[in-house]
């Protein structure tokens, strides 16, 4: 339960959901000590820990599965967000008699990716053994299961929803987080929001950028997210010689603020199921560009365009000098509405997934 996507969908929903009905406990593939962990504890939730799926272990993850699901009949209905070894507890809870739950937070990349074809082939058949199939968008739905899923009766398309009165602008804590990172209130700061992988691109964000401070030499980049990349980041930021105006601050929870100190957010991923740090930005009223390859269920409002992944990086510094101007990033105002007219606020979400664990519970 580290900091992305996934797990902060998750940790929404269990913060507002009814705990007198309702527990999440929680199987992790990882003995160390999670970002989330202590809140989980706090909530009255449970962490347990299995080894890691590699395939070539596929029969002690098996059996050490249905181990923990004999021992723990409470266990009625399986959540399962970890694809790659869905195929494996997921059919062992089905034996045992479990109602289960398969949830897709990612599309495949539109380069082919040899890991990620795989890790597809993997989830695939997961369609057919779970007794609900959720995903972020049809996309990430589709490309994990094929587009057959689509039509099947138990497939949803499950909203990743966020907090929305978390996510208003603040003036206030605009100046205050430029004030602390050591830039002007006139400055042009592009921000990024994102775990520090491959998938979402900060390498070619990077690259896009130094192409943009060779024509706003004052413009700065604040990236808010930690993981295994951050050296290779850091490298190429020095060789660059992008020190002064790049700002690697590493994860908090405060993100709503560092939404607020940018005046435009750029999404390069390459392989997302939504892209929630887009509807976040959105809702704080900060104009995005984002790649073609993130689904266009992320596009909640007027305020976010998409480029294409094939584009120079010329090509994008163009995009976000064209946009400074407009009135969306002159006069910035908060598009909680539209968030909520497109269903992602968390309010909104909690009544529906505690209607399926529910339906599911007494099936």
């Amino acid at each position: 339960m580290e900091q992305g996507g996934a797990q902060a969908m998750i940790m929404n929903l269990y913060r507002r959901i009814d705990k007198n009905k309702i527990q999440f406990d929680f199987m992790v593939h990882s003995n160390g000590k999670g970002y989330f962990d202590d809140e989980i504890k706090k909530l009255g939730g449970k962490i347990f820990r299995i080894e890691k799926f590699y395939v070539f272990n596929t029969i002690s993850y098996y059996f050490k599965w249905k181990k923990f699901l004999l021992d723990h009949s409470e266990y009625q209905v399986i959540h399962g967000h970890i694809g790659s070894s869905a195929i494996v507890y997921l059919q062992v809870a089905k034996m045992l008699g479990r109602r289960t739950i398969v949830h897709s937070h990612s599309a495949l990349p539109d380069k082919f990716d040899l890991h990620s074809r795989i890790i597809s082939l993997l989830n695939y058949p997961n369609r057919h053994i779970a007794t609900v199939v959720l995903a972020a968008s049809e996309r990430a739905g589709s490309d994990r299961y094929g587009k057959k899923v689509l039509k099947q009766e138990n497939f949803h398309v499950f909203n990743n929803a966020i907090d929305t009165q978390n996510f208003m602008y603040s003036a206030i804590r605009r100046n205050e987080i430029r004030s602390k990172l050591g830039i002007s209130e006139e400055a042009l700061v592009i921000g990024n929001v994102g775990r520090l992988v491959e998938e979402k691109n900060q390498t070619r964000l990077i690259n896009i950028f130094n192409e943009l401070v060779k024509l706003v030499p004052t413009a700065h980049l604040v990236v808010v997210g930690e993981g295994q990349l951050r050296p290779n980041l850091e490298h190429l930021i020095k060789h660059l010689g992008l020190n002064r105006n790049v700002h690697l601050v590493g994860s908090k929870k405060n993100v709503a603020d560092y939404l607020s100190s940018m005046d435009m957010f750029v999404f390069p991923s390459v392989n997302e199921g939504l892209g929630i740090s887009l509807i976040e930005a959105q809702c704080t009223g900060l104009f995005c560009i984002a790649s073609d390859s993130v689904p266009k269920e992320a596009k909640v409002s007027p305020i976010i365009v998409f480029q294409s992944l094939s584009d120079s990086d010329v090509e994008w510094v163009n995009t976000i000098l064209a946009n400074q101007s407009q009135k969306y990033v002159v006069n910035r105002k908060s598009k909680m509405a539209y968030v909520k007219k497109a269903g992602y606020d968390i309010q909104q979400t909690v009544p529906l997934i505690s209607r399926i664990y529910n339906d599911l519970y007494w099936r």
